[in-house]
């Protein structure tokens, strides 16, 4: 098992396969002797995510940056809750993952809040996973993701707890000019009632993504429904591979032209900054034998290798390509980059089903990205024209009738 899951930036969404509550220990769950139904009848939501925050605080650990990776800005590690034990330490992103996973084990509806260079959680006051129903503002929300910080504004506090994540680590560090460092005890940890008026502070003082922050504040990147993504849009964590590892070593490089700009957002490391957009124009995508890797090497001659086994995980690997491709296509007025991303995810959905997927149903979404994309559909083409495991093989043979015809 790796010591960290991995994110390909380049869909955001795609973050919601790292929570998982299946990879926690007695140590990020509630103890036998605290009854959860109890807990929530009496106070709500609120009250066990009050005693999951209290019981990962009295674990002290500390606050920490992202490790080093040169592929920083379009992969992002991040610590398992095993990796986080091993270590003592975490980054906001990690404690924002690993606290959103304890609230979902617990049938919470968390939620991942990400601004500009920081990372955070929230869970919903007013529902559970049990009884989900539509979340609040439901049309705000594109398939889990909200990127209107105004809607968010309005519902915090009210439909969302939120909790600034870093407060359940020790720091004196941190900058009294933002929220997470400010109010924080003598140890350097915060209160859970500190932690959901920082969370709060933090969204209060967002500003959209096009504006300028005033102090303290940060440009509001994206808020992630997690129980959402996992059941409804596709990004489910995938079975039987907690962290991005590799199977097998036979792999194969997937060699992709990109004649157009890349556009990329760097990591959400607690103190790191997210980096502007970066610019390659021509340059030549090369993803290579990386064991366990989902990202692409971006630049000129940058090269990466993505190993591929024998099992559906390993389309994962093959399609974060296909979304940085996407991601790189300029402005398009005749179809939006959002429409050819839910295609591809119906795609990548259906053939992770291996010789149980609908071939039917596989012929009618890539002929949509045909239509819509020509490129991608070259793209994934190139994805797949080597030797392919079994979840890809059907859908190898779909995309080459495509391209005949």
């Amino acid at each position: 098992m790796s010591d960290f899951y991995e994110w390909a930036q380049a869909e955001p969404r795609a973050l919601a396969r790292s929570i998982r509550p299946q990879d926690l220990s007695a140590e990020f769950r509630l103890p036998a002797y605290i009854n959860r139904l109890d807990l929530l009848q009496a106070e709500g939501p609120q009250g066990p995510a009050a005693a999951l925050y209290q019981r990962i605080a009295r674990l002290g650990l500390n606050y920490d940056l992202a490790p080093f990776d040169p592929r920083s800005g379009v992969v992002q590690k991040v610590r398992t809750p095993a990796q986080i034990l091993a270590e003592g330490r975490a980054t906001c992103l990690d404690l924002a993952v690993v606290f959103a996973a304890t609230c979902l084990e617990s049938d919470l509806l968390s939620l991942i809040v990400a601004v500009e260079g920081h990372a955070f959680a929230g869970f919903s006051l007013k529902r559970t996973r049990q009884k989900a129903g539509r979340a609040p503002k439901a049309l705000a929300w594109t398939k889990g993701l909200l990127d209107d910080v105004s809607v968010l504004q309005e519902l915090a506090g009210n439909e969302y707890a939120l909790v600034e994540c870093t407060g359940l680590v020790r720091s004196q560090s941190l900058s009294a000019t933002v929220p997470e460092g400010q109010g924080r005890e003598a140890s350097g940890a915060m209160s859970f009632e500190r932690a959901c008026a920082a969370g709060s502070e933090q969204v209060a003082r967002a500003v959209p993504l096009g504006g300028a922050p005033a102090a303290g504040g940060r440009r509001f990147l994206y808020a992630l429904d997690i129980h959402d993504l996992q059941v409804n849009q596709g990004f489910a964590p995938v079975e039987d591979q907690p962290a991005a590892e590799a199977g097998g070593s036979g792999g194969r490089s997937i060699s992709i032209r990109a004649d157009r700009d890349l556009h990329l957002t760097g990591d959400l490391t607690g103190r790191d900054r997210i980096t502007t957009t970066t610019t390659h124009t021509g340059d030549t995508i090369s993803v290579g034998n990386i064991s366990g890797s989902s990202g692409v090497a971006i630049g000129r001659g940058a090269q990466a290798t993505v190993t591929t086994g024998a099992n559906a995980t390993d389309l994962v690997a093959v399609f974060a390509a296909v979304y940085q491709s996407i991601q790189a296509r300029p402005a398009d007025p005749a179809v939006d980059k959002d429409e050819i991303v839910e295609t591809v995810q119906r795609i990548e959905k259906e053939a992770a089903k291996g010789d149980q997927a609908e071939a039917g149903k596989l012929e009618r979404w890539v002929k949509n990205v045909a239509g819509m994309a020509p490129d991608i559909l070259e793209v994934m083409a190139a994805a797949f024209a080597g030797p392919v495991s079994a979840a890809g093989t059907i859908l190898k043979k779909v995309i080459e009738r495509a391209r005949a015809g």
